[in-house]
């Protein structure tokens, strides 16, 4: 059975970087260390996805106010996807935000992962996508999305 848990300790954060490093970074070549060079405006918090002991899928997440939230970073160990882990973080992320009255999550979506975010109930949102010439070198660019969350304590697509 795979468990939502808020990351609380140090011991489950450092297990969540190294899932995060595995999956989003290390296939492009990129430090160990690079989550902690980006640039973070805003108090951050992180889900994890766990079974059997074992760390299958997490996400990191910034308030932007009190009405805003940037998912920043989503990953699924290979062994767990397309068991809906990723599909489980990103709920439980929407009813926080709906919990706390957020009115917007909004995320850069690689183009790996748009047609996920839009299943979801993501849809594309206005301003420039970044451009990254490490991505773009493995033919990974970004759209920016979002969704709207409703104030009764549900998500609207």
């Amino acid at each position: 059975m795979i468990n939502i848990k808020d990351v609380t300790k140090s011991a489950a954060a450092e297990k969540l970087d190294e899932l995060f490093w595995t999956v989003l970074w290390q296939p492009l070549g990129l430090p160990r260390n690079v989550r902690h060079s980006f640039r973070l405006e805003g108090e951050e918090f992180e889900l994890m996805a766990e079974e059997n002991g074992q760390v299958v899928g997490g996400l990191a997440a910034v308030w932007k106010g009190d009405t805003e939230l940037e998912l920043r970073h989503l990953a699924v160990a290979a062994l767990a996807r397309k068991r809906g882990v990723g599909r489980r973080l990103v709920t439980e992320l929407c009813r926080i935000a709906a919990d706390k009255k957020c009115q917007r999550i909004h995320t850069l979506a690689r183009n790996t992962s748009a047609g996920f975010f839009r299943k979801l109930g993501f849809r594309t949102a206005s301003g420039a996508a970044p451009e990254h010439p490490i991505f773009m070198k493995h033919g990974i660019t970004f759209e920016p999305m979002e969704k709207i969350v409703k104030q009764n304590n549900t998500v609207k697509s």
